[in-house]
């Protein structure tokens, strides 16, 4: 075919999972996949670049075809075979305020390690997940999909989050999620960043903040992984949607915002896709990438 001889602009394609490549029904859809493998087809690397764990990142990207990932908000860079090439841990004292904080302000928290999940208060967990995954499709597919979720998680349940921080022999702490009502989560949001040292503050949506080490963004990540690869930001194009995917989206040589994405996200993009119901993904590589 003519367009294998045909270099890429864009070697490197990083892709977001929550509102950009999976919509409402939480999977990607069979343009969006096609548009992927035609870009890998002419040499683009597709790196699955998430807030979510380790594993799940992983799962994703080999149902899209495979890649690197960035995962935990850049805390954790792994290679397609799942070594890890990067972590970077929120320090213990950092961590155990930061829990504490949410514990006094009533919201649900838990840790991603490279092992898998690590969470207390399991009856609220589940709640809480089933009620995200209910909002896409029918109920018995929503248990199901918690079911599911927490096995490929390996999550792990302790008596306290807070006790099994402090010790000193648990793996390190990639990210720590707090789940809450909106209107009170930016507050708690701005307490973080003011006494607690040490740390990353942001969200991928209205009902979490998202907590990692100083210095950590899926930006870091992906220079990690550029660097690795032999690829500059320039030759790199993102996908997101979310205030985690900010430093993401100016990082690299075409930042990406979905149609779906809220104003100041957009506004931070070099361009915006339509919206990821409307296979925003696809649209773009399609363009840029030739498929």
């Amino acid at each position: 075919m003519w367009w294998r001889g045909v270099r890429l602009r864009y070697r490197l394609i990083a892709l977001d999972v929550d509102g950009t490549l999976f919509g409402s029904r939480h999977q990607v859809s069979p343009r969006t996949l096609a548009a992927l493998a035609s870009a890998r087809q002419r040499g683009a690397i597709t790196v699955i670049t998430t807030g979510r764990s380790p594993q799940s990142a992983l799962r994703i990207s080999r149902e899209i075809g495979g890649g690197p990932v960035v995962c935990c908000n850049g805390a954790g860079v792994l290679d397609e075979a799942g070594r890890v090439l990067h972590l970077a841990g929120i320090p213990a004292d950092p961590l155990v305020k930061t829990l504490t904080l949410g514990r006094r302000a009533g919201v649900l928290t838990h840790c991603y390690t490279p092992d898998g999940l690590v969470l207390d208060r399991p009856l609220a967990h589940l709640v809480n997940a089933y009620a995200w995954l209910r909002a896409g499709g029918k109920a018995f597919e929503a248990a199901l999909g918690v079911a599911r979720m927490w096995g490929a998680n390996r999550t792990r349940l302790v008596p306290s989050l807070r006790r099994w921080a402090a010790l000193p022999d648990r793996p390190p702490v990639l990210k720590l999620m707090l789940f809450g009502a909106p209107a009170g989560l930016p507050a708690l949001a701005e307490q973080i960043c003011r006494e607690v040292q040490g740390v990353e503050v942001t969200s991928s949506g209205a009902d979490n903040i998202e907590v990692t080490a100083a210095g950590v963004s899926k930006a870091s990540g992906l220079m990690v992984l550029g660097e690795r690869l032999g690829i500059p930001p320039e030759a790199m194009i993102a996908f997101g949607d979310s205030d985690n995917d900010l430093a993401m989206l100016r990082y690299v040589g075409l930042g990406v915002a979905m149609g779906n994405a809220r104003p100041h996200v957009k506004a931070a993009a070099d361009r915006v896709a339509p919206p990821c119901d409307e296979d925003g993904v696809a649209h773009v590589l399609e363009e840029v990438c030739g498929g």
